[in-house]
C-alpha cells in the first residue's frame, strides 16, 4: 500500500477498497461504515462518511481506471478523525480551485475538510474530525 499522504498524523485503522465496479461503490460504503464505528463515530456521522465514500467511489469509477480509496484515522493537535484519499492520476493539470468547486458542490456537508495533494499525480482528501456528540454515544 502506497504512503498515506495528507498534512495529519497517521492511525489506525487503515483500510482500503479497491475501485473498478458498481459493486466496489457498496463495498466502499461499508469500509467507510466500519473505519468510522472503530474510531467511535456515531452512526450518524458513520452514515455522513459512507455516503461521501460512495459518492467519491463513484466518481473515480467513471473515469474508467481502476483506483484504490483508502481510510485512515489521523489525528492532529487534540483531535481525532478519519481520513478518505484517492489518487487521482485524470486531475494532472486540471486547477486545484475547479476540482474544489466540483467537489465541495457534489459533497456538501458530508465531510470537514477536503483537500488536494500533490500535482502529479494529485490526490484528493476528506477528513472528519470526531465531535463531543460522537464521544457520548
Amino acid at each position: 500500500m502506497a504512503k498515506a499522504k495528507g498534512p495529519y498524523t497517521m492511525r489506525p485503522p487503515v483500510l482500503s477498497v479497491p475501485v473498478e465496479t458498481s459493486m466496489d461503490i457498496m463495498i466502499a460504503r461499508n469500509t467507510a461504515r466500519r473505519a468510522a464505528g472503530l474510531l467511535g463515530f456515531s452512526p450518524a456521522h458513520q452514515a455522513q462518511l459512507a455516503s461521501a465514500a460512495a459518492t467519491l467511489a463513484e466518481l473515480v469509477l467513471k473515469t474508467g481506471e481502476v483506483h484504490t480509496l483508502h481510510f485512515n484515522g489521523v489525528n492532529h493537535v487534540d483531535k481525532d478523525g478519519i481520513q478518505l484519499s484517492v489518487t487521482t492520476p485524470w486531475l494532472t493539470g486540471v486547477a486545484h480551485a475547479n476540482v474544489m468547486i466540483a467537489l465541495r458542490s457534489k459533497m456538501g456537508d458530508l465531510v470537514d475538510e477536503i483537500l488536494i495533494e500533490g500535482e502529479n499525480p494529485p490526490t484528493i482528501l476528506m477528513v472528519m474530525w470526531l465531535r463531543d456528540s460522537d464521544l457520548s454515544d
